[in-house]
């Protein structure tokens, strides 16, 4: 045991002293302090305007301009009621030739002409400034328009409540019935388990591609170098494998503490700074330990996987190749999120959450949403544990028979017979 813990220590301050991990740890806490620093000068430069605005509330507010040449019942203008529709002013004006003067200075952001045949024909005209290009605002106040127009026409014929349901017909709802017919619960998602579970997800992919990738170096630069038979002189196969996934294990935890650490820490200073939005978070320790959990495992199943192919390819190459047909598989569930998400008791979600490979992402994107229940956690870890011990009891196997084998690779045949202690 105690050899174990040596090589441990060793693969850890080997990693660490890599430029390339040096970076990957610095990178979210880097991003998180130049993300700071820009929203400190967005915050500077806004406070600035806002200063020197100050006192200009018109500035959020959609000034529209008329001109009412209509002829009412009584052969007034029509449209003398009813100027203010929401963030809308309807500004009347004499005449065509001031109202446009208005738009052209900026006063007004659309102008509408009220002919007088308005009651038998029903035109309006929009008069707009001529730009070259498309023009992408589009009629922005085309709703405003339209109630301001309706409430007019209704004014003193109908009761004010009809003539506002007149201008706004309907607000439209959706409510969703189950098989039964019943109306279905509202789903809530829980932001808290949200970010635990996808924290995890991400960092566990994170680790894959970075921790992952430096066992498989480790032990073909190792077998490279000749390296390997002296450690092999001194150590027990089973010992070095041991202690370089610990080793490596513990690199990848050191990359979730960092990363989290950062974001975490960027959001309580931040929040100093910024009025960020209200959200419900509840500290859940369950949550936390079941993440954990499966970020360890994962972790555990596919390192060991790697180191397994670390052990039986001949070049850092050849096992890089052969290693993305493990680690693919591994985050394909990210791929998968929309099953996962609006059917997480599917038989996609379910077979994906079951086989080891894919388990500990899938059952992340799953529990992050709420979609896996209790008895579909413990089949998920128990099948999962099941698997790191497979994984454990193959790679030992193939670390004893082929860990000294240099220039040629195993063949699967080979190997299928030092699986079976042939």
């Amino acid at each position: 045991m105690a050899k174990t813990w040596i090589v441990a220590r060793h693969e850890f301050s080997v990693t660490l002293g890599r430029v390339g991990y040096r970076i990957s740890l610095a990178v979210v806490p880097v991003v998180a302090l130049l993300a700071f620093i820009g929203i400190l000068i967005f915050q500077s430069v806004r406070s600035g305007e806002i200063s020197v605005e100050a006192g200009a509330s018109a500035e959020s507010a959609v000034r529209v301009g008329y001109v009412d040449l209509s002829e009412g019942e009584d052969g007034g203008p029509i449209f003398t009621s009813f100027r203010r529709q929401g963030r809308t002013t309807f500004v009347p004006y004499a005449d065509q030739e001031s109202a446009t003067g208005a738009l052209l200075e900026g006063d007004i952001d659309d102008l509408y002409i009220f002919g007088s045949d308005y009651l038998r024909s029903g035109r309006v005209t929009r008069v707009e400034e001529k730009r070259s290009g498309i023009d992408m605002d589009g009629n922005s106040s085309a709703g405003s328009l339209r109630r301001f127009v309706v409430s007019n026409l209704l004014e003193g014929r109908v009761e004010a409540e009809l003539a506002a349901r007149v201008a706004e017909p309907y607000r439209l709802m959706t409510v969703e019935v189950d098989e039964a017919g019943e109306e279905a619960a509202e789903s809530e998602l829980n932001f808290s388990r949200l970010v635990i579970f996808g924290a995890f997800g991400l960092l566990l992919t994170v680790s894959l591609f970075t921790a992952g990738g430096y066992l498989v170096q480790s032990v073909t630069e190792e077998k490279q170098n000749k390296l390997m038979e002296v450690l092999i002189s001194s150590i027990k196969p089973d010992q070095l494998m041991f202690g370089k996934l610990l080793g490596l294990g513990a690199v990848g935890l050191l990359l979730v503490v960092v990363w989290a650490a950062s974001g975490l820490l960027f959001l309580l200073i931040v929040g100093r700074v910024v009025d960020l939005p209200e959200l419900d978070f509840t500290f859940s320790l369950g949550a936390l330990i079941l993440a954990l959990t499966y970020f360890l495992l994962g972790y555990a199943f596919i390192g060991t996987l790697m180191a397994a192919i670390g052990g039986v390819t001949t070049s850092q190459q050849e096992a890089n190749n052969i290693t993305a047909f493990v680690v693919l598989p591994a985050v394909s569930p990210i791929w998968f999120t929309n099953f996962l998400i609006q059917d997480p008791e599917g038989v996609v979600a379910r077979i994906l959450s079951f086989v080891p490979v894919t388990a500990p992402v899938a059952s992340m994107i799953r529990l992050a949403f709420g979609g896996m229940g209790a008895t579909d956690i413990a089949v998920s870890l128990l099948l999962l544990l099941a698997g790191v011990a497979a994984a454990v009891w193959l790679t030992a196997r193939l670390f004893r028979a082929y860990l000294l084998m240099y220039g040629q690779r195993p063949r699967i045949a080979d190997m299928v017979r030092t699986l079976r202690g042939r």
